[in-house]
């Protein structure tokens, strides 16, 4: 099994595959994801030595004038493009567990893996979207059974990718006799999985089973309990995991200048539709829920589809970072309104501080 620990804090980029990325607005700068624009960015983030690229896994979008994600590609076909266009950053593949046989996944990544000489990591999804699963005709099972069912998929995924032996494995949704697959993954080592640990169940079936664990910092106050949580309960399993949070960043020469900027594609421009499809989908305005975190709620989603924002100058942007690292986050998962025209000055000014910071080699 792999690890992303080449740095102190791991950054990637989170959603270049999907239109818009994880800024919901109208702005007419909004992110194309086009093909062409992610082989760019990938090239460019690989030159610039981050550690990873994380895609959505989506199959449908959420409404709005803009259709925020309607536009996608499929992960692991993604991730095998980025790989074979790449040389050292790595590549997720983003899977919802009801919809791939365990084996036939199990080849899939192993083909990926392959492509990028052991790049490629997994983050597992065991389904929230019902419009999602009524698209492609599977039914959305109650919410503890997606983890049971997940126990057993990933039990039959690891499995299929260590054992030199064929094997048999008898479930309540798996049934598979004489399995046994070749080649193994790349160097013989299993990629690395990442798993959202957000509901009680989801935070067990994660601890059991990722390496890295993906939480979101809606208190960002409450960060570094939440944290410790998250790495105990894996202790507890005998297990050593490490910390996602996603952000999206707004950088700018002056602090005025990235608030403006904020407002405008995050207000002004807030595809207000799909902001609230996404809110009202997730669960997130619930009866009782104060107004003071609906209006939150609705500014993260269309600054970030949710993410933690990091706003300000390339010194305040750092020491926000630094501040996440030392509540004991390994990594962030990064959003732009557009990638390709606002990471480069993230990369040019922000970069070199968490070097200097220690957090980071580039």
């Amino acid at each position: 099994m792999r690890r992303l620990d080449r740095n102190r804090l791991a950054l990637g980029l989170f959603g270049a595959n999907c239109s818009g990325g994880l800024a919901i607005t109208t702005a007419p700068e909004r992110w194309e994801a086009s093909w062409d624009n992610n082989l760019a960015l990938a090239r460019m983030a690989d030159a610039a030595g981050l550690d990873f690229m994380l895609p959505l896994g989506r199959w449908k979008g959420y409404g709005g004038v803009t259709d925020h994600n309607g536009s996608n590609f499929e992960t692991l076909t993604w991730a095998a493009g980025i790989l074979a266009s790449t040389r050292d950053i790595m590549a997720f593949g983003t899977l919802h567990v009801p919809l791939y046989n365990p084996v036939v996944a199990a080849k899939q990544m192993t083909t990926v893996d392959h492509v990028g000489r052991g790049r490629f990591g997994l983050n597992i999804v065991c389904g929230w979207n019902q419009d999602e699963f009524d698209m492609l005709g599977v039914d959305l099972d109650q919410h503890d059974r997606r983890y049971d069912q997940g126990e057993e998929w990933v039990t039959i995924l690891v499995r299929a990718w260590e054992s030199d032996e064929p094997f048999d494995f008898a479930g309540e949704f798996y049934r598979i006799r004489k399995t046994v697959l070749k080649p193994r993954p790349y160097g013989a080592s299993r990629p690395m999985l990442v798993s959202a640990a957000f509901s009680e169940r989801g935070r067990t079936f994660a601890a059991r089973n990722a390496d890295m664990l993906f939480t979101v910092a809606y208190e960002p106050a409450k960060l570094p309990a939440n944290v410790r949580a998250l790495k105990a309960a894996a202790a507890a399993h005998g297990r050593t995991v490490g910390v996602f949070t996603n952000v999206y960043v707004v950088c700018r020469p002056t602090r005025r200048e990235a608030e403006d900027y904020h407002h405008y594609y995050a207000v002004e421009h807030a595809d207000r539709d799909a902001v609230e499809a996404m809110v009202v989908g997730r669960g997130l305005d619930g009866p009782g829920t104060p107004e003071e975190a609906r209006r939150t709620f609705r500014l993260r989603a269309a600054g970030g589809n949710g993410a933690l924002p990091v706003i300000g100058t390339p010194d305040e942007v750092a020491r926000h970072m630094i501040a996440l690292q030392e509540s004991g986050v390994d990594a962030l998962a990064m959003g732009f309104a557009n990638y390709l025209q606002h990471f480069p000055y993230f990369r040019d000014e922000v970069l070199p501080r968490l070097a200097r910071a220690g957090l980071r080699t580039v």
